[in-house]
């Protein structure tokens, strides 16, 4: 089985441009998802259509394969048979994302590599990762942009860093609830009763956060309640 990597370096009938260090990231965290299930996967941001290439070859024929461009012309890849389909919009419109996600339905991997604008990778995870598949996954390329002055553009105030960062304390939003983590949190989850309030929805569906040069990648898993075992 050919790593990413290899598939990469690999003659392609379309080709895009990557940093050589995200094609060992992306086996990193793509392996799990190449199991033999028919994964949908999303990319934001087609260029040539090299990547979605390389989606087809690794996650093979059963898979779903998407992407989103300004550009019609990278529909080319869908009409040489590669991709399911590749939409024209922006990732800045609910409304059209909106419509992608009722024709292809729920993405087990969404990857934005589309305006890397601030502002746009930040509100189009808003509004993708509530629909992302448990145990699905979620990559934004270039973050390096935020050094950029070229792409600062944002209606929220925050750069890409800023949001990001700023959701490592919510993957913990249960110990927000003083004192009730010493008794509640050793009880089994299952014979607890009610439920906490304050959680935030997309802190507490994040299993995993993880920066590298240029790359955030977010593990959605399902919410389950701290416990503290006992050895």
């Amino acid at each position: 089985m050919k790593t990413y990597r290899q598939i990469w370096e690999a003659p392609k009938p379309f080709r895009s441009d990557k940093w050589d260090h995200y094609l060992d990231l992306y086996d990193r965290y793509l392996l799990p998802y190449r199991d033999g299930r028919p994964i949908t996967y999303l990319e934001i941001g087609v260029q040539g259509g090299g990547s979605l290439c390389a989606a087809r070859e690794y996650f093979g024929p059963e898979a779903g394969i998407f992407g989103i461009d300004t550009d019609p012309g990278s529909r080319a890849v869908e009409e040489a048979g590669i991709a399911n389909r590749v939409f024209t919009g922006t990732q800045g419109d609910f409304d059209f994302l909106n419509e992608v996600i009722a024709e292809i339905g729920t993405p087990d991997i969404i990857i934005d590599d589309g305006s890397h604008q601030q502002g746009d990778m930040v509100t189009t995870f808003l509004g993708l990762f509530p629909v992302l598949a448990d145990n699905g996954l979620y990559i934004v390329e270039d973050t390096h942009t935020v050094h950029y002055p070229s792409h600062q553009d944002t209606t929220l105030g925050i750069n890409v860093y800023d949001y990001f960062k700023g959701l490592t304390d919510k993957m913990m939003a249960d110990f927000m609830h003083q004192n009730r983590h010493r008794a509640r949190f050793r009880e089994h989850p299952d014979a607890r009763e009610g439920r906490l309030d304050r959680r935030n929805p997309i802190g507490t569906a994040i299993g995993g956060l993880h920066f590298h040069d240029s790359m955030i990648v977010v593990e959605k898993t399902p919410y389950r309640e701290a416990w503290r075992r006992n050895a």
